[in-house]
C-alpha cells in the first residue's frame, strides 16, 4: 500500500459526502417541503453516515503510518512488511463492510418506496423488485443495470467473495460500459477500491433519481420505519 493511498481514499470519500449532501439539499429544496424524518431525507443522512465511518477508518490508517504511539500500541513486534500488510487488510475490510452496508440501505429504501407506492409485488426477489420499481417510476434503464450488478457483488460478498447463485450458473453483468464475469463457485477479482467508489457514487445518484421521480414527488409523506441511527 503506498503511503498516500489512505489520503486518496479520504479525498474520494469527502467528495462523495459532498455529492450526498447536494442530493439531499436538492430534495429539501423541492416544491413539497419534507420533514427531516421523511424517508426521502433520512436515506441521504444514513448514506452519508456510512461513508463518514469509512472515512474515519481511512484516517486511522493514515495516522497509523506515521504515529509512533499507535504503532507501539497496535502493531508492536511487527516488521514493516507485516505492519503494511495488516493495514492493507484493514483497508480491505473497510471497503467490504461499507459497501455491504451501503447496498443494504439502498435495498431497504427501495423496498420501502414500493410499499409507499402501494405496490403489491408478486415476488420478494430483489432483481424482480428492481425491475418493477424502475418501470413504475419511469427512471433511466441504466439504473436497472446498476442494481443488478451491485446486487451480484453484494451476494458474492455474502459468500466470502465466491459466486454461488441459486441457479448454479455463470453470469455476466454489464456496468458502465464494461462486462463483468461471475463464474459459479469461483471468486471475483475485479472489485477494487475504484469500482467500489463508483458503486457508492451511483448508489447516491440512483436514490436521487427515485426521489425526484414524478410519482414519488406526489406523495406527501413517507415515514421511515428503519433504525435512524444506522
Amino acid at each position: 500500500m503506498p503511503y498516500d493511498e489512505p489520503l486518496k481514499y479520504i479525498g474520494s470519500f469527502e467528495h462523495l459526502q459532498e455529492r450526498i449532501n447536494a442530493a439531499r439539499e436538492t430534495i429539501e429544496a423541492g416544491a413539497r417541503k419534507l420533514e427531516a424524518t421523511d424517508r426521502r431525507i433520512t436515506i441521504f443522512t444514513q448514506l452519508f453516515g456510512i461513508i463518514d465511518r469509512a472515512k474515519m477508518g481511512m484516517e486511522y490508517v493514515h495516522c497509523s503510518l506515521d504515529d509512533a504511539t499507535i504503532q507501539a500500541r497496535m502493531f508492536s513486534g511487527l516488521d514493516h512488511k507485516d505492519f503494511i500488510q495488516r493495514l492493507n487488510g484493514f483497508v480491505h475490510f473497510i471497503f467490504i463492510e461499507a459497501n455491504h452496508a451501503y447496498f443494504s440501505l439502498i435495498e431497504t429504501f427501495l423496498r420501502q418506496i414500493l410499499r409507499a407506492l402501494e405496490v403489491n409485488p408478486k415476488t420478494n426477489k430483489f432483481f424482480e423488485l428492481s425491475d418493477q420499481l424502475v418501470q413504475r417510476l419511469k427512471i433511466d434503464k441504466r439504473w436497472l443495470e446498476f442494481l443488478n450488478f451491485y446486487a451480484a457483488v453484494r451476494n458474492t460478498q455474502h459468500n466470502n467473495g465466491v459466486f454461488f447463485p441459486q441457479d448454479m450458473k455463470d453470469r455476466s453483468f454489464s456496468y458502465r460500459g464494461g462486462s463483468y464475469q461471475f463464474a459459479y463457485g469461483q471468486p471475483i477479482h475485479f472489485l477494487d477500491g475504484a469500482l467500489r467508489l463508483m458503486l457508492f457514487e451511483d448508489g447516491n445518484d440512483l436514490v436521487l433519481a427515485v426521489c425526484e421521480s414524478e410519482e414519488l414527488r406526489a406523495i406527501p409523506v413517507i415515514q421511515d420505519p428503519s433504525h435512524f441511527e444506522y
